[in-house]
């Protein structure tokens, strides 16, 4: 007799666990012991860029009907999960060096840098700007305005808040997978397309927001020679 198929839990079902499951190498098709904790960590980065991704298409969409607030709230959301994804990579850390390089090899020409996830956040992420913008200029303020006196808008400073914490958080995040790099196979070399790991560094200081940045400056700026300081 055949062995019946096991009945699935609606938890199950709902889920998807067979379907998720199945989308990590069997056991017998590893290249090595570890791989499945370098394709797994990678997977579930995914899964957090795909969740990013939502919460700043509905950040955007809140900020065209002038909902501040909300657009704050899915912020946070973004924010929470980039405080995550450090931790998740570090995970990659627990490889040997030699069987990374194993695995490395397995992956073809292929690259962090390919990750679809990754790559939509870097297009998606400075479209919030055109829009906060908006917001400014329906409320007849400026940038520095906004940071003088908060007091004279909390809703609308709480979302630059967030805007700068997502950027802040982003460019953290790239700057650990820096360090992983540097760890596992070392920035003076090149990656399998050819382009030196020091590369990355230079995308670890690209800014969404840099107008937002730049009024940090000129309100410290500004601040600063109302002081008139005296030297020690």
């Amino acid at each position: 007799m055949k062995e019946e198929s096991k009945q699935l839990s609606d938890y199950e079902k709902y889920i998807r666990t067979q379907e998720l499951l199945s989308l990590q190498k069997e056991e017998e098709e590893l290249c090595c012991e570890d791989e499945l904790t370098f394709q797994t960590v990678h997977q579930i980065a995914e899964l957090h860029f795909k969740l990013i991704l939502q919460y700043l298409d509905r950040s955007c969409k809140s900020m065209q009907k002038g909902d501040a607030e909300g657009a704050s709230l899915m912020l946070d959301r973004i924010n929470e999960h980039l405080r995550q994804l450090p931790p998740v990579f570090d995970l990659v850390k627990a490889i040997t060096p030699a069987d990374y390089h194993t695995i490395r090899l397995f992956l073809g020409r292929g690259s962090g840098q390919d990750s679809p996830g990754f790559n939509a956040i870097l297009k998606e992420g400075p479209k919030l700007w055109e829009p906060f913008e908006r917001l400014l200029k329906k409320e007849n303020r400026t940038l520095l305005q906004l940071l003088e006196t908060p007091d004279g808008n909390r809703t609308l400073y709480r979302l630059l808040k967030t805007l700068l914490t997502f950027d802040e958080y982003f460019q953290t995040f790239r700057h650990s997978h820096i360090q992983l790099v540097k760890r596992m196979i070392g920035l003076r070399t090149k990656s399998l397309k050819g382009i030196p790991a020091q590369a990355l560094e230079r995308g670890a200081r690209h800014e969404f927001y840099p107008h937002a940045w730049d009024a940090v400056c000129e309100l410290t700026d500004l601040t600063g020679s109302s002081y008139d300081p005296k030297p020690l």
